[in-house]
Formats: C-alpha cells, sequence, structure tokens
C-alpha cells in the first residue's frame, strides 16, 4: 500500500505521516520536500519535479526489492492535479493500491502552530500568507481533478488525524439486508445529478448491490453515468462537487472516472463513455442478478465470505469479487448466453 499525503507548507504533513507509519507493522515514511532538497532550488521547474518523482520512485523499487517493505506513506505539497498524478502513476507499477489525501486547516489554527514555533512576527506573516495562497491554489485546482481526499485538521493533533486517515482507509465492508428504499434513495439522487450536469450527461442508471431487489448489500448507492467522451468527465468534477461528491483519481480506472460522497461513504458515482465496454459491462451484470434467483443466491453467499475474509479492506474484497463477476458478464452478455430474458437497457434505469 501506498499512502500520498498533500497539503500546504507547516500544515503537518511530516508529523501525521510518522505517526501513520506506525499503523503499519513495517513501513517507509518518505518526505519529498526533504527528498527534493537541491541546491540551487526552483519552485517552478519541470526537470526538478521529474528528477524528484524519478528519485521517490526508485526508493520505494528499492525498498520493495532490498528491505521486504510493502507499505509506504509519503508527503509532499502538489498544487495541480496534474502533479499529483503523475506521481500516482508513476508509482502504480509498483503497487496498485494507492491512496491521496489532503491535509486541509484553518488558517487560525495554522497561525496557533507556527506561533508554537516561536517564530518572527514578520516570519508569521509571509508564512500566514505563503499558507493562504496555497490553500487558494489547492482549493480551486481540486474543482478540476484529484488532489487527495481532504481531512480537516483544524482540531486533531497529527496522531488523531493519522487515525481519521487509516480508519478512512480501512472502512468497515459491512453488508445489510436489501432495503426497499434504495431505489427511491438512487431517484432522489438520479434528480440532483441530471440537474448538475445538464447536457454533459448522455445518460444515468442505477448499478450495483442496491439495485438489485432481495439483494444484501453495502448501504451504497452505486451510480452509472455516461458521457459523449471520457474526457467529458474532467467538465463534470465543479459540478458533483456542489452535490457532495468528491473524485478519486485512481490510475488502474484508465476507461472510467470514479466518485465518491459522504463520510462514511453513501454513494458511489462513476462516469463512463456512452456505448463503451464500461458502461455495458455493470449494466449486464446487474440486469443478471435481477433475471437469476439462483446466481443472485450464489452472489450473495460469495460477498459474505468475503466480507468475513476482508472486514477492513475494501479494496482486496472488491478485487476478490472481480473473477465471478467477469464469468457472469460474459455469460450474459456472449451470443450463446445462458440467459433467455431479452438484454437491454433504457438511458435512466
Amino acid at each position: 500500500m501506498i499512502v500520498i499525503l498533500n497539503g500546504p507548507l507547516v500544515i503537518g504533513k511530516t508529523e501525521t505521516s510518522r505517526e501513520l507509519l506506525y499503523h503499519f507493522e513495517r513501513a517507509v515514511m518518505l518526505d519529498g520536500d526533504y527528498i527534493g532538497a537541491v541546491v540551487p532550488f526552483e519552485i517552478y521547474n519541470d526537470d526538478r519535479i521529474e528528477y524528484l518523482y524519478q528519485t521517490i520512485h526508485h526508493l520505494v523499487a528499492y525498498h520493495q526489492e532490498q528491505g521486504g517493505y510493502h507499505d509506504f506513506v509519503i508527503n509532499y505539497g502538489f498544487e495541480t492535479p496534474e502533479s499529483l498524478g503523475k506521481l500516482r502513476h508513476l508509482l502504480a507499477d509498483l503497487d496498485d493500491v494507492i491512496y491521496a489525501f489532503r491535509l486541509t486547516c484553518s488558517e487560525e489554527e495554522i497561525a496557533r502552530r507556527i506561533q508554537k514555533r516561536g517564530v518572527e512576527p514578520d516570519q508569521l506573516t509571509l508564512e500566514l500568507q505563503r499558507f493562504r495562497e496555497l490553500c487558494a491554489i489547492q482549493e480551486a485546482n481540486a474543482q478540476q481533478g484529484d488532489l487527495g481526499f481532504a481531512i480537516d485538521t483544524s482540531r486533531l493533533s497529527a496522531r488523531e488525524a493519522a487515525n481519521v486517515i487509516w480508519q478512512n482507509i480501512h472502512e468497515a465492508v459491512i453488508l445489510v439486508s436489501y432495503k426497499p428504499e434504495w431505489p427511491a434513495q438512487y431517484e432522489l439522487e438520479r434528480m440532483k445529478i441530471a440537474d448538475a450536469l445538464g447536457n454533459l450527461m448522455v445518460g444515468i442508471h442505477h448499478i450495483g448491490s442496491t439495485s438489485v431487489p432481495g439483494l444484501s448489500a453495502k448501504p451504497v448507492i452505486d451510480i452509472l453515468v455516461t458521457v459523449r467522451q471520457l474526457s467529458d468527465a474532467s467538465r463534470c468534477i465543479a459540478q458533483l462537487s456542489t452535490l457532495g461528491y468528491i473524485f478519486i483519481d485512481y490510475p488502474q480506472n484508465t476507461e472510467r472516472r470514479f466518485f465518491r460522497k459522504g463520510s462514511p461513504r453513501t454513494h458511489h458515482l462513476h462516469i463512463v463513455e456512452q456505448g463503451s465496454a464500461e458502461m455495458h459491462s455493470p449494466l449486464d451484470f446487474r440486469d443478471a442478478l435481477r433475471a437469476d434467483a439462483a446466481l443472485r443466491s450464489q452472489y450473495e453467499a460469495l460477498k459474505a465470505d468475503l466480507a468475513a475474509r476482508y472486514p477492513g479492506d475494501r479494496a482486496a474484497y472488491t478485487e476478490a469479487k472481480s473473477a465471478f463477476i467477469r464469468q457472469v458478464i460474459e455469460r450474459w452478455g456472449g451470443d450463446n448466453g445462458i440467459f433467455s430474458l431479452k438484454k437491454g437497457t433504457s438511458q435512466q434505469s
């Protein structure tokens, strides 16, 4: 696992990283500011950033190969989604489980933390000014892409912030019996999303286990939104943020874009291209489960077993289901599929 902590200067990335490190049995912390401390130093220099990222990649690979370390906490200040995404995608060939968090804080609390270090009044003014500038840049750019899942540390110590991050990563996998109100919850959210996205959206569908009557599920409404071309998804980030959706740029999501809402999460939203395999696959899987009671029972038993095996590891739980899901989609979507019902989906399903 790789955990990346982002945030402006003086917010406590290093202290929080160190506290987070203690949650692992064996792990390595890499501080980007120290690794990138070179002379002469130019903050806006693409070659320096490339050198820094390649150095971090090299260090992670070395610790994996030579030290047997598999968990890493990396902290650095990223101002743009492209900058964070570049490091995240570079590290994806070393680990497919990468989380990014962005530490935030009130200005009053930052002033208190700076003063605690005993700085001169002029230095306090300069550091607060830089903090304001960086926060404004990050907040604006977070509307355009992923700068890390925001964690407000205003009332948290470094240890408490690390605990919040750890709990977020290990959010429990809890299955509950099917709730008849789930379709209504989807419909309410569908109307909000349609109003927010307007013509950017082509279609919207209820997917996942909450869309299958009678099937137990994690109480999270999964929603599939289709757009004309995947590049349109970036234009949806700001509008969806007004509804509480946060874009998460997982490197492996090359053909879809993922958003989550709520803490603990209440909704997942996936944006895919209209007519793509990424659109048809979740719809086919949903329709197969709706059509076949025996298949539902088989899937329900699998989920219950996996939830017991991976109670605090959503990534492992999801990955362990993937082979079953692929098999069902192949059988449902093939020319000689085992299901006799006519397959088809509307634009609002």
